[in-house]
């Protein structure tokens, strides 16, 4: 055998080397996404989506909306997987982040599942022997695998964030109750009221959910304060003494009084004012944030 024919021996056998090694290479790694959305009528663009992420593109077939495909990302590329095994090429010509609802999100694993079950109630604070301050606020009843919990201070989700019958994710320190908000943001963080058994439901009994609020008698010479600030959640003080946060509806005697509303962060907000009896006043205060 020659040197030429030798040559030529090794120059093939590098070639069916080098198509083994592309043969045999890594598979690329794809995601699930779906096509959510024709971008236009009479060109192929359109919208894939996988989560949270959105990426619209054309350039590489006909899709079907709904219709669920493998694809890897390269840069401004989308590479689609077709069922003979190759790929469709396609150019990204846009890309959206999308908020996913904390619904469709997972909580961690200490988290338990609860009911939402709501009412209002009234409660009377008794602060000193000149001021006595009635509290109305929201109180939501959440029933878990285990107990019923009544709670109340919950931020937003005091405003009605939920809805009776809701299904959410809850997690319970102390005297305490979060609520799963989701994964990018602050758990709601709610005072607990009271406790109750399923079965032994004392309060549930006593005032049922779709009962109307527990009235409180009113003592003579006094006047309702409606409380409320943005944001809310901000402590209530009436003459020096705490009385609630807002939003909160307080019940004091006529006369002269001082009305603070603070929040952590935020400087203090004050009123003086002076009420008679059988009045009703409401006071909004927008806090703005503190200076360093």
């Amino acid at each position: 055998m020659n040197l030429l024919d030798r040559f030529g021996r090794v120059i093939v056998l590098l070639l069916l080397l080098c198509s083994s090694a592309i043969a045999g290479g890594t598979t690329p790694a794809y995601q699930k996404g779906t096509i959510t959305e024709s971008l236009s009528p009479t060109h192929k663009f359109y919208e894939l989506r996988d989560g949270a992420n959105g990426y619209q593109f054309n350039d590489c077939g006909d899709f079907q909306i709904g219709q669920v495909v493998d694809y890897r990302l390269d840069n401004d590329k989308l590479y689609v997987h077709r069922d003979d095994g190759n790929e469709g090429k396609c150019t990204i010509k846009g890309r959206t982040r999308f908020e996913v609802p904390a619904a469709e999100q997972i909580p961690p694993p200490n988290y338990m599942k609860g009911t939402i079950w709501g009412y209002e109630a009234l409660y009377r604070i008794a602060t000193n022997s000149t001021l006595r301050a009635v509290r109305r606020t929201k109180v939501y009843e959440l029933r878990g695998p285990d107990l019923i919990y009544e709670i109340a201070f919950c931020g937003a989700f005091q405003a009605g964030q939920f809805k009776e019958g809701q299904v959410v994710a809850y997690r319970v320190e102390g005297e305490r109750l979060y609520i799963f908000r989701g994964n990018s943001e602050k758990d709601y963080n709610c005072q607990i009221e009271a406790k109750s058994r399923p079965g032994n439901d004392s309060a549930s009994a006593a005032q049922p959910r779709d009962a109307a609020p527990t009235s409180v008698a009113s003592t003579p010479s006094t006047a309702m304060f409606s409380v409320s600030s943005v944001p809310d959640g901000a402590d209530i003080e009436v003459d020096g003494n705490f009385v609630g946060n807002t939003p909160s509806e307080l019940e004091v005697p006529e006369g002269d009084h001082s009305i603070s509303v603070k929040k952590t962060g935020y400087a203090s907000w004050e009123r003086k004012v002076k009420v008679v009896t059988g009045s009703k006043v409401h006071l909004n205060a927008e806090l703005t944030k503190a200076t360093q």
